[in-house]
């Protein structure tokens, strides 16, 4: 896989000199993941994809939405904001990192669940991506980047019988963000089976510097000390 990294252009400072900061360390997350997945199962060792050049003015647009969630993030810590109000908000508010990341997601994703006939949901997917990890049995405490998702997928499927799927993806996200792994996690999801089978050319997942920038992103929220209130993650505890 030839990995490469180039900041997004949309991306001003503070944010881009953090990318740009954070590139090697990046690099060697994904190549110290690659080297997790293929040797843990064979499933994951995906051939290149043969999709002719993807269209993807709508995925350009999550990302540039997700990009402006994560500089607010920025932001609002380097100023020392302390209001659990304002951090509630860009985390799940109307234009808050939860919102812009589903979006992005959403970007692509085939209908997966005859159930869901209410619409598309990317916990559907997230939930396929569980199965996949499960079954192949990669689910160990000397990977910590798949165990910890498929623990806190495991989680939130256990304890959230209440919530919609989207609140559970919204759990997820936040647990991300608590364990400093979100980033790691994206990663997961852009190489998995269930990923390339339920995802069109035009998704984020089909599109490999794209996907090194949105880690880029996300990489920057491990580097935040973001405290996450207990009723966005369930009251659960890790």
């Amino acid at each position: 896989m030839s990995i490469f990294l180039n900041a997004p252009t949309f991306l001003e400072s503070p944010l881009s000199s953090e990318i740009r900061h954070t590139n090697s360390s990046i690099i060697n997350t994904v190549q110290s993941d690659i080297v997790q997945l293929n040797i843990s199962s064979g499933s994951f060792d995906r051939s290149p994809t043969r999709a002719p050049p993807p269209t993807i003015d709508a995925t350009v647009a999550g990302q540039e939405y997700l990009a402006t969630a994560v500089n607010s993030l920025v932001k609002h810590c380097c100023r020392g904001n302390s209001s659990d109000g304002t951090l509630v908000s860009l985390l799940c508010g109307a234009n808050g990192l939860v919102l812009a990341l589903r979006r992005l997601l959403l970007c692509g994703l085939r209908p997966i669940s005859r159930f869901n006939r209410g619409g598309v949901f990317v916990w559907d997917f997230i939930y396929k991506l569980f199965l996949e990890l499960t079954e192949v049995d990669v689910c160990h405490p000397d990977q910590p980047a798949v165990y910890s998702f498929v623990k806190c997928i495991n989680m939130i499927q256990s304890s959230s019988s209440n919530v919609g799927l989207d609140g559970k993806f919204q759990t997820l996200v936040c647990l991300g963000i608590q364990e400093k792994m979100l980033h790691r996690w994206f990663y997961i999801m852009s190489q998995s089976l269930a990923g390339s089978k339920h995802y069109d050319h035009n998704s984020v997942f089909k599109n490999e510097s794209m996907v090194l920038e949105i880690m880029g992103l996300l990489k920057i929220l491990s580097e935040l000390d973001i405290t996450i209130d207990k009723s966005l993650i369930q009251h659960i505890e890790r």
